[in-house]
């Protein structure tokens, strides 16, 4: 196993060589100082990025690429760059042998860039590593068919046939859904209504929520009777773009430039408990605890702001008022509870805001983005929020 992992690591060695690209120390005129610093310090990122993979030091591999992630995308708008960084971060996971990790971060490397057939071939790396055979043909199948149209590619799909010559797959062995990656969808008990949160992402009406919010459902609308239709769905980063039969008052903005911190201030609205909580919104405010989520999974972050059932699809705000995220899921105490004997306080989810900004460009949405340059009150963003967050009731 060894062997064939050092034999495709020198060749994706070009990867991260290619994170330097349109990345380079600065000291332009008409820069801030902040913005000079901000790109040394990606530059850094990246060139410690080559050593580490230069010298299999796969844990700083990994970590070096989750800050890039969190840190960077900002420099470059070229899905190439973070296709291939998250191809990074599974190159160290799956010499670690953390396959089941590496799964969905390929996953996400996959749609940002359909056509990165080094991300489909590390996806067949993993699944092999997990022994399911079955995806891990498809996926190598899924390399060769996009073609080398550069020398990554090239060398990709190489890889990728040397080890479809050699996996058997016994008659009896079945798929899983490889399309979802470690996710489950909730199967909604019929009869019943489920609820959760949207909000207004442009002016033709388009409403982002989380896929679970509206999966299962024969009739999905407002709470005051506005019919919603679906239009695309993703699953694995638990994303739902829904189109309202209303014109907007107001749409969302979401943050530009460079990330946000750990430490950094957000704020939740939603609609949560419906019936039993304030039927005009509830807010909550809080840090950005993590830029990763359970297991570092690179597909979400993790809040310390309180959030209920209901408070899915909403957003999150930055301290600024922009949209950083979409919150998803609160940790289940009781069963870390009884897992670990202690319950976990403050330890809430949101959608990353690279996941969530590849999902709207993947739809075409036309979203609003800004800066975050002046910090406002709680106050001011719950006032905003009031005007683009929707309730949104599905019955199975």
């Amino acid at each position: 196993m060894q062997t064939r992992r050092t034999n495709w690591v020198l060749v994706t060695s070009l990867l991260v060589a290619f994170l330097n690209w349109g990345i380079a120390p600065s000291s332009a005129s008409g820069q801030s100082y902040a913005d000079i610093v901000h790109m040394n310090e990606c530059t850094r990122i990246a060139n410690a990025s080559t050593d580490a993979l230069n010298h299999h030091q796969w844990e700083s591999l990994v970590s070096l690429g989750r800050q890039f992630i969190g840190n960077c995308l900002d420099l470059s708008r070229d899905s190439k760059q973070e296709a291939e960084t998250l191809n990074q971060i599974a190159i160290g996971l799956d010499n670690l042998g953390k396959f089941d990790d590496a799964i969905p971060v390929l996953g996400r490397g996959v749609r940002v860039k359909p056509d990165a057939a080094y991300c489909y071939a590390e996806l067949g790396a993993a699944f092999e590593g997990q022994r399911e055979l079955v995806d891990a043909r498809k996926a190598f199948e899924q390399a060769i068919s996009i073609g080398g149209y550069d020398e990554v590619n090239a060398g990709a799909i190489r890889f990728a046939k040397r080890q479809l010559a050699n996996i058997y797959i016994a008659p009896t062995e079945e798929p899983r859904n490889s399309e979802t990656p470690g996710t489950i969808e909730p199967s909604p008990s019929a009869g019943s209504k489920k609820f959760g949160t949207g909000f207004v992402v442009s002016n033709q009406g388009h409403i982002l929520t989380n896929n679970h919010v509206v999966a299962g459902c024969r009739t999905l609308a407002t709470r005051d009777g506005k019919a919603l239709q679906v239009l695309s769905r993703n699953a694995n980063s638990d994303l739902a773009l829904l189109q309202a039969d209303f014109a907007p008052s107001a749409v969302a903005v979401f943050r530009a430039g460079p990330a946000p911190k750990l430490g950094d201030s957000v704020v939740a609205f939603g609609f949560p408990l419906p019936g039993l909580l304030s039927s005009d919104g509830n807010v909550s405010s809080g840090i950005l605890s993590a830029t990763s989520g359970l297991q570092t999974d690179v597909r979400f972050v993790q809040i310390s702001a309180p959030v209920q059932p209901g408070n899915s699809g909403g957003p999150l705000f930055d301290s600024s008022g922009h949209v950083i995220g979409v919150v998803v899921a609160k940790l289940d105490a009781v069963k870390v509870a009884q897992v670990t004997g202690d319950v976990p306080q403050n330890v809430n989810f949101a959608v990353h805001w690279a996941e969530v900004r590849a999902f709207l460009d993947d739809a075409g949405v036309p979203y609003r983005k800004e800066v975050s340059q002046h910090p406002t009150t709680t106050r001011s963003t719950a006032a905003a929020a009031t005007h683009v967050a929707v309730a949104i009731e599905c019955t199975p």
